[in-house]
């Protein structure tokens, strides 16, 4: 059973936490910013991606998309991911309640991610359907939506968004919730990302398969990498956004282009 509780909020430590991932209170009309739920409007869509196009430095609104979907992701899912299987307390990042800020600085990202309604959810007697409902939220209610519109108006591939989208839930759980939580979540967040990467899981997401699963496999050393990587299935075209052009750490680009510069 999912309860919600008007007192049950965040912890000043537990807030300290997630707001390094970027999560921040919100104010009403922040300059550079927009109603995540605006972005399923055609024309609004258009418009922002349009005024991120130059600062980024994309050469076209199918590689705007491509980074911006790459940022939304990591600053939609680090919160919620790890208010879940680190502190067992369920935000909603749904688009309704998410706005996307779009500032840059020298095409670097100062963007962060406030929420609506900041207060969360706990659960009673069944972990699981407490966690399919946070889940769902951010991915169904929003991730899953956002994919089906930026593929809808620019023609970037669903492949690249969706890998866009894994790679972040890799990283948010391998270098930062599985490495620093307390001894009594970690078997939940263990099991929590084993749920996220099951081929069986489906119905979060709205889809009929799973569209992280694809992108999971084993991290092996490249001639262009010091450490193990998992390397991408697609490029995510952050190179078109550099000059000059940069391959991002795990991009199968390089390997085919010795001479490439990655990204550290």
């Amino acid at each position: 059973m999912v309860e919600r509780d008007s007192e049950l909020v965040l912890l000043p430590e537990e807030w300290k936490v997630l707001a390094a991932f970027g999560l921040k209170s919100y104010q009403q009309n922040e300059p550079l910013s927009i109603d995540s739920s605006k972005l399923l409007d055609t024309a609004l869509c258009l418009e922002t991606l349009q005024k991120i196009m130059p600062e980024l430095g994309a050469e076209n609104l199918k590689v705007t998309a491509s980074l911006v979907m790459k940022r939304m992701a990591f600053l939609t899912l680090a919160p919620v991911l790890y208010a879940m299987s680190g502190f067992d307390k369920g935000l909603n990042g749904s688009l309704a309640n998410c706005v996307f800020e779009y500032p840059l600085e020298n095409r670097l990202w100062l963007s962060k991610m406030p929420l609506k309604n900041a207060s969360v959810t706990s659960w009673s007697d069944n972990r699981n359907r407490w966690r399919e409902a946070v889940l769902n939220q951010v991915f169904a209610g929003n991730l899953t939506l956002l994919v089906e519109q930026f593929y809808a108006l620019t023609k970037v591939s669903k492949r690249i968004l969706w890998e866009n989208i894994a790679v972040r839930v890799f990283s948010i759980y391998e270098q930062r919730i599985l490495v620093s939580v307390s001894e009594e979540m970690e078997s939940k967040a263990q099991a929590d990302y084993a749920y996220l990467l099951d081929k069986s899981t489906t119905e979060l997401f709205g889809l009929n398969e799973n569209p992280l699963t694809v992108f999971y496999r084993d991290k092996q050393l490249t001639t262009l990498s010091e450490n193990p990587i998992r390397v991408r299935r697609t490029c995510c075209f952050y190179y078109q956004a550099t000059e000059p052009p940069v391959y991002c750490g795990s991009c199968p680009l390089p390997l085919k282009k010795p001479n490439s510069s990655r990204k550290k």
